[in-house]
């Protein structure tokens, strides 16, 4: 599937593991992974996908530490981080994702 750029693993409960395995495929530039049990050490994995354009990462566990990963993603456009128990903290570290022309959180 080295062709793939696009995938949307909606709702599949694939949790850090599978973040670990869809973290490895370097081709794709749009992903929609919320709903997923996927944590902290998840979110540091996919934040090393450099090029990524659009991340759904919403419904998830990432908090505030998970944020900070996800926030060091300067290629992002759009980032849909909703429902992941995200405080001040984590917020503020979105916050400074000037590129973005899209966030849901």
């Amino acid at each position: 599937m080295k062709q793939l750029t696009s995938l949307d693993m909606y709702d599949n409960q694939i949790g850090d593991e599978g973040a670990k395995y869809i973290s490895e495929m370097k081709q794709l530039t749009s992903l929609n992974i919320c709903f997923n049990h996927i944590g902290i050490e998840g979110s540091k994995l996919i934040s090393e996908m450099k090029q990524l354009i659009l991340l759904d990462i919403s419904g998830n566990l990432i908090g505030d530490e998970g944020a900070k990963y996800i926030s060091e993603m300067k290629q992002l456009t759009s980032l849909d981080i909703s429902g992941n128990q995200i405080g001040d903290e984590g917020a503020n570290y979105i916050s400074e994702m000037k590129q973005l022309t899209s966030l849901r959180k």
